[in-house]
C-alpha cells in the first residue's frame, strides 16, 4: 500500500466528519446560537450582567443561575461557545461565564430524558446531578484563580463592553421585551435542534417564534440596536465558525489513524453488536478503549473523561456512543467511566477547546479543560462505587 493510498482515505474521512457537522449543525444549532450570542453583547443590559453574573455578584445568585442555564438549551460543546463568548465579553465574571460554559450542553433538558430513557432513569439522574454540581464547583475554581486577573479585561487586554473608554450606558427597555426577544430565539433553537420532530412538524412550531421576534424588533428596537446586534453576530460568526470546521476535521483526521491501527478502511462501514452501521473512522477510537471500560477504575474513569474531552460529540449523540459504540446497554461498559464519558463528552471537545483558549486565553483554558476532566473522572468513580 503506498503512501497515497492511505493519506486519501484519512483526509477523505476529515471530510466526511466535517460535512457531516456542517450538516447536522449550521442551520439548526449554530445559525440560532451566533444570533443569540450577538443579542447578549448587543442588546442584554449592562446592569443585568453586573448584578447577575459578574464577579461582584452574589455568588449564591450568580452560580445558581449559571449551573442550571443549561437545562432551557438543547446545545452542544460547540453550540454553547458563541453564547459563553457574548457573556464573556459582556462583562460576566469568568467564575460564572465558565459554569455557564458546562452546564449548557452537560443538563440540557433533552439529552437528560433521552440519557434517561435509553440509559435508565438511574444514569440519567447521576448525570443531571453531577452536571449541576460540577459546573457550580468549575465556575467557583475559575474565579478563585483568576476572578482577580480579569473581571475587566479580555485574554487580549482589551477593555470590554465600553465604548470610547466608557462603560456603555443600559439601554432603557421593558423586561418583557428583552424576555421575549431572547426567548423567542432559544425557543427557535430548542425547535430547530431537536432531532426528535421532522421539519414538517417544526415549521409550524417555528412561525409564531420568528413572527413574535420580528414583531418585537419592528416595533421596540432601534436600527442602530439591530445593526450593532447583526455585527456583533457577524463577529461571533468569523471568530468560531473557522476554529469549529478545523478541530472536526481533526477529530476525523484521527479517528481514521485509529481505524487503520486496528486494520480497518477509515471509511469502510461497521456494524455494532448491537446491529447499527457507523463508518469506521468514527467507530474505532472506541474499539481500541472497549476492552477497559468492563468495570469501574481510576484508569477506566480518566480515560474515558479524556476520550469525552477529545471527541466531538452533537448533542443527544453521546447517548448511543455510550449505549451501542462503547457497549453499555450490552453491559460492556461499567457505570463509572459511562457517567465520566457522559459529564466529559458533551461539554468538551477539540474544536471546543480552540475557541475557549481564543475567548478566555491559554492559562484559563488548561486550567478549566482539566477541572473537567478531574470533576467528571471523580464523579464517574463515585457513581461506579454507589452502583456497585
Amino acid at each position: 500500500m503506498t503512501p497515497v493510498d492511505v493519506l486519501v482515505p484519512v483526509v477523505r474521512a476529515g471530510i466526511d466528519e466535517t460535512l457531516s457537522y456542517l450538516t447536522l449543525h449550521v442551520i439548526t444549532c449554530l445559525v440560532p446560537a451566533f444570533f443569540i450570542a450577538g443579542g447578549i453583547s448587543a442588546v442584554l443590559s449592562d446592569r443585568f450582567v453586573a448584578k447577575y453574573l459578574s464577579a461582584d455578584a452574589p455568588k449564591l445568585q450568580a452560580y445558581s443561575l449559571a449551573s442550571v442555564s443549561g437545562v432551557a438549551l438543547a446545545v452542544c460543546s460547540c453550540t454553547i461557545l458563541p453564547m459563553f463568548a457574548g457573556l464573556y465579553k459582556k462583562g460576566a465574571g469568568i467564575g460564572p461565564a465558565t459554569a455557564f460554559l458546562f452546564s449548557g450542553p452537560a443538563i440540557n433538558v433533552l439529552a437528560i430524558v433521552f440519557t434517561a430513557r435509553v440509559l435508565g432513569l438511574p444514569l440519567g439522574g447521576a448525570r443531571a446531578f453531577f452536571a449541576v454540581a460540577m459546573a457550580a464547583g468549575i465556575g467557583l475554581t475559575m474565579a478563585l484563580v483568576f476572578g482577580s486577573s480579569d473581571d475587566s479585561e479580555s485574554p487580549e487586554g482589551q477593555t470590554v463592553a465600553t465604548d470610547g473608554g466608557q462603560v456603555v450606558a443600559e439601554r432603557d427597555r421593558p423586561l418583557w421585551v428583552t424576555g421575549g426577544f431572547f426567548g423567542s430565539q432559544v425557543a427557535i433553537l430548542l425547535i430547530a435542534a431537536t432531532g426528535l420532530l421532522t421539519w414538517a412538524v417544526k415549521a409550524p412550531l417555528l412561525a409564531p417564534w420568528f413572527a413574535l421576534l420580528g414583531y418585537l424588533l419592528y416595533t421596540q428596537f432601534d436600527r442602530d440596536v439591530i445593526e450593532e446586534w447583526l455585527q456583533e453576530t457577524w463577529f461571533f460568526t468569523k471568530t468560531i465558525f473557522p476554529l469549529l470546521v478545523v478541530g472536526t476535521f481533526v477529530i476525523g483526521i484521527i479517528g481514521a489513524i485509529a481505524a487503520l491501527a486496528q486494520g480497518m478502511g477509515p471509511l469502510e462501514t461497521v456494524t455494532t453488536d448491537a446491529g447499527e452501521t457507523f463508518a469506521a473512522h468514527q467507530v474505532a477510537p472506541g474499539l481500541l478503549t472497549q476492552g477497559i471500560f468492563g468495570e469501574t477504575t481510576v484508569l477506566s474513569a480518566g480515560l474515558a473523561s479524556v476520550i469525552g474531552a477529545v471527541l466531538y460529540m452533537p448533542t443527544l449523540l453521546e447517548v448511543p456512543i455510550i449505549g451501542s459504540l462503547f457497549g453499555y446497554t450490552n453491559g460492556l461498559m461499567a457505570d463509572g467511566p459511562a457517567l465520566a464519558l457522559l459529564l466529559a463528552g458533551p461539554s468538551l471537545s477539540l474544536p471546543n477547546m480552540l475557541v475557549i483558549w481564543k475567548t478566555i486565553g491559554a492559562k484559563r483554558t488548561a486550567l478549566y479543560v482539566g477541572l473537567v476532566a478531574v470533576s467528571a473522572t471523580v464523579a464517574g468513580l463515585i457513581w461506579g462505587l454507589l452502583v456497585l
